[in-house]
């Protein structure tokens, strides 16, 4: 007996190292099998990351696991994705491991997971997913299968986990889109014939020629689909569909023929509650449904029979009808009745050009107005053709207690409509307006708006558009809104493209305003409650924050040409005068042409745009400023303050071209920081007040000798460049009287500033200091010295620092000094030489001439000594520079740091 249990024991340890060992004896061989099989029967790229196989986690089947498996299709649709997914399980029976290679393995089980299906067909009519390789030595499709092994498919259960589906179709503008895909099954596909019972949910999205007619409904479908394996017969049983809350009953069967596919489905609602209306909506948008009240029935049922094949689809009859239906929001008074609705898709050929939809009759009343409208769609699937009629009245009053509205949002007036429409979609797409009819009119009056777009009341007192023409035209608008009144008329060109499809609004539109306010276009959250005028004396740090994400924005819907004027626009603290100009407003850009206003008693012209399409709005200018009152100027703009913040002292007029782009904060004022350009600045004025700057102020201090009151910067021209938060100033030259100054530098948008003044200071600013050094020269010598004198300003323009160059000027001026002594000297040798030639022609002694030529006279018997000759030899003439040199430098020293009655008179 302990022999029995012995053996018995090491059978079962045998048999528990094969379990163990068999998955790593057949992982490679499966693996390859599968690649191999399916790169074989697949005109695609198959590929995955790993495969894995157990025989214990779906005991007593053997259990492969592939992970991200992928097939990337070829030409035509080289490199899209055809189906991926992350997960893919297989359960196996384990015998059939040990199968031939040209037997099958059986596939009890299959689960997907995180799955992406794209099924694509192109403007050839060519299907992406037809990339089963045909065998044209197999005569049927059995022989095939029992020759070529794989695995085949004898499913008891099926799974396809959170899995998204395409299907794009580029002929028929069809495209199909479930996303969050759960569905399940469990039946016996080794049977002939057995029932599969069904499981599905997902999200549904569908549109045809761009319009979308289901837009993420959530659609349920329990169903016992009875299979007929060997006919390829699927017919409906027990079943219910839910598209969002609306019920649908199915009945019929499908029937996969040879050459084409049978449909005989129909389908109804089972019950008719108006309620089922609503389920239609869109879960996003039925947010407001919560406790609504409604009468009146809603009835769905259609028939949908016929081949499907290359030329033919089923023959379609959906009816959607209700009759006297009605519906009240919770907490509001205002029912919405008489709700009438009859609509019909309807094919009766079998081709899908003469698929149509005819929507007889359509209206409701809310209070005592009443809406009608209907319509006939043909050619779904090709270029779709619109008859439309509206026609009615409406009281936003009675809208408002009728439908909910956003918080904060209120509206009063009345609309006025009576319009007929015929177009079809090729003109909408390629803007052929000449090809859209439309006739009648609409009329707004007294309509009011009340919410969180604007920070006040928004009125359109009257707004008038004539329908009879190919582009719609608005006759008249009159509107205001706080400060701002308008009054706007124009051409609108693609209304029905703006609200059918996804283009802009287009139209060329004439704007006129006696006065624009910007900051009436704010929320009260942009403008953070501080007046227009505060916020043009916000600091520059201030400025150069970041702006939020509540910025004003252009709208993206426009796509228009505006030509504008108004009397006045108000502007971050600004007033400007005699605005004129036009606009293009494309791809939330506004581009300005030949923009001219009045302020500051001058002129400006602009030309630029400015865009709000990225999170941070940008903006290029060129701004041309003629006669500019440069006080008010310097007053008004900011940018003048942190660019050219010296002319806050002076008074007269300017002329400035500047050119420059950088990012605007969220009331569209610029951020200093950001700015890059450069500007070219003209000065007609003669006026300075040094005491309203500080470095000015700080540099009559500091170098009193000149009086910067008596600067004369008439016609005085110079150019700026500024990036990356500096400003750097080409050098440029003006007087201060008889003293020539060269100006350079740089400053920082912070205001610390790096600038260079070169005086040329002429010799007889000396005075009485300077008399006994200039002595020696001449008074016409005296008169040509100039001394370089550089003067460097640092530090910030509020708490300047001026350093004077002294060493350089007193090296310059003793230098000039000795050069003129050197030629004066030259000069008398070259007499004295002169004289003693003339002499010794004469006959006479040359040596007493030489004499007194060096000695300040001149040849002859003159016997004047000059007391400030000077020797001859090196020694001496090192002393007299040292000496010089000394007297210069106290000369310069004495003209800063004091008072001075002679450099006084000198000003005077």
């Amino acid at each position: 007996m302990k022999k029995f249990f012995k053996i018995l024991g090491i059978v079962i340890v045998v048999l528990v190292i094969l379990l163990v060992a068999t998955p790593y004896l057949f992982k490679d061989k499966i693996a390859e099998l599968i690649k191999t099989e399916l790169n074989k029967a697949l005109n695609a790229e198959v590929d995955f990351a790993d495969v894995d196989l157990s025989l214990f986690s779906a005991f007593p089947d053997a259990r492969l696991e592939i992970n991200e498996l992928s097939v990337i299709n070829k030409a035509p649709f080289a490199g899209d994705t055809l189906f991926f997914g992350n997960e893919v399980k297989l359960d196996l029976p384990i015998g059939d491991l040990f199968n031939g290679a040209r037997e099958p393995i059986r596939v009890n089980e299959l689960a997907i997971s995180e799955a992406f299906t794209r099924l694509q067909v192109n403007e050839e009519g060519v299907s992406s997913w037809d990339v089963a390789v045909v065998d044209s030595t197999a005569t049927t499709s059995t022989t095939q299968a029992e020759s070529s092994g794989g695995f085949s498919l004898d499913l008891k259960h099926y799974q396809v986990n959170n899995t998204r589906i395409i299907y794009d179709d580029a002929v028929t503008k069809n495209i199909l889109e479930i996303v969050d895909m759960n569905h399940s099954g469990n039946g016996d596909f080794s049977l002939g014939e057995s029932t599969l019972e069904t499981m599905t949910e997902a999200k549904v999205f569908y549109s045809l020629n761009d319009i979308a007619y289901l837009t993420g409904q959530q659609v349920k479908l329990d169903a016992d689909i009875l299979m007929d394996l060997e006919n390829q017969k699927y017919t409906f049983q027990d079943n219910k569909a839910l598209i969002n809350e609306l019920e649908l009953v199915f009945e019929g069967f499908i029937d996969l023929e040879d050459e084409s596919t049978i449909v005989d489905l129909s389908f109804n609602a089972p019950t008719s509650d108006f309620k089922n209306f609503f389920a239609l909506i869109p879960e996003t948008y039925r947010t407001n449904l919560d406790g609504i009240t409604t009468t009146g029935d809603f009835k769905v049922d259609g028939a949908i029979k016929g081949t499907v094949d290359d030329t033919y689809i089923p023959t379609l009859n959906i009816k959607v009808v209700s009759q006297n239906a009605s519906v009240q929001y919770p907490d509001l008074p205002q029912k919405i009745t008489n709700i009438n609705i009859d609509a019909h898709l309807v094919n009766d050929t079998g081709l899908v050009e003469d698929t149509y939809l005819d929507i007889k009759n359509t209206a409701f009343n809310i209070g005592q107005d009443r809406l009608t409208g209907n319509a006939m769609i043909k050619d779904l699937t090709g270029n779709m053709k619109v008859d439309v009629n509206a026609k009615g009245n409406l009281d936003f009053a009675n809208l408002t207690r009728a439908f909910p509205m956003p918080d904060g949002v209120n509206l009063d007036g009345r609309l006025a409509l009576d319009m007929a429409a015929r177009f079809d979609m090729e003109s909408i797409e390629k803007e052929r307006y000449e090809r859209i009819n439309t006739n009648g009119t609409a009329r707004l009056s007294d309509f009011k708006y009340l919410g969180g777009a604007f920070t006040k009341p928004f009125i359109i007192s009257k707004a008038n558009l004539d329908l009879s023409t190919s582009r719609i035209k608005l006759n008249e608008m009159l509107a205001q809104t706080g400060n701002t009144d308008l009054k706007a008329s124009g051409n609108i060109d693609n209304l029905i493209g703006f609200l059918l499809q996804d283009q802009g609004l287009k139209g060329r539109f004439n704007v006129s305003s006696n006065t624009f306010d910007v900051s009436d276009f704010m929320t009260a959250s942009e403008d953070g409650g501080d007046s227009a005028s505060a916020k043009a004396n916000q600091s520059t740090a201030t400025q150069q924050s970041t702006p939020t994400e509540q910025a004003i924005k252009i709208p993206a819907f426009l796509d228009a040409s505006l030509d504008f004027t108004a009397n006045q626009v108000l502007y971050d603290g600004l007033t400007l005068k005699n605005v004129s100009g036009s606009a293009i407003v494309r791809d939330e850009t506004m581009t300005l042409n030949n923009v001219r206003t009045n302020i500051f008693n001058g002129a400006i012209g602009v030309n630029g745009s400015l865009s709000t399409k990225g999170e941070t709005p940008k903006f290029t200018m060129a701004l041309d400023m003629k006669n500019l009152d440069i006080a008010q100027s310097f007053q008004g703009f900011e940018m003048f303050q942190n660019l050219v913040p010296i002319i806050g002292a002076l008074d007269g007029t300017m002329n400035t071209d500047i050119n420059f782009s950088g990012d605007l904060n969220n009331d569209l004022s610029p951020i200093i920081s950001s700015l890059a350009g450069d500007a070219i600045a003209q000065l007609l004025t003669k006026d300075v007040d040094v005491s309203q700057n500080p470095l000015l102020s700080r540099i009559n201090q500091r170098v009193d000798f000149i009086d910067l009151d008596a600067l004369n910067l008439s016609d005085f021209t110079t150019k700026l460049n500024f990036s990356n938060g500096a400003v750097q100033v080409s050098p440029f030259d003006f007087n201060i009287k008889d003293i020539k100054v060269t100006a350079s530098g740089s400053h920082s948008l912070t205001n610390e500033m790096n600038y260079v003044l070169d005086l040329n200071l002429p010799a007889k600013y000396f005075g009485k200091e300077g008399a006994s050094l200039l002595a020696k020269l001449e008074a016409k010598e005296v008169n040509q010295i100039t001394v370089p004198l550089p003067i460097r300003l640092g530090g910030a323009m509020t708490s300047p620092q001026v350093n004077v160059d002294l060493q350089s000027a007193v090296t310059n001026l003793t230098n000039q000094i000795v050069e003129i002594q050197k030629q004066k000297l030259k000069d008398k040798g070259e007499q004295a030489l002169s004289g003693a030639v003339n002499d010794i022609l004469q006959g006479n002694d040359p040596k007493q001439g030489i004499k007194d030529i060096l000695n300040g006279g001149s040849s002859g018997n003159t016997q004047t000594q000059d007391s400030t000759s000077t020797s001859n030899t090196p020694a001496s003439e090192k002393d007299d520079k040292d000496k010089i040199k000394e007297a210069a430098g106290g000369l310069l020293r004495g003209l800063f740091g004091k008072k001075n009655d002679t450099v006084k008179e000198k000003k005077k």
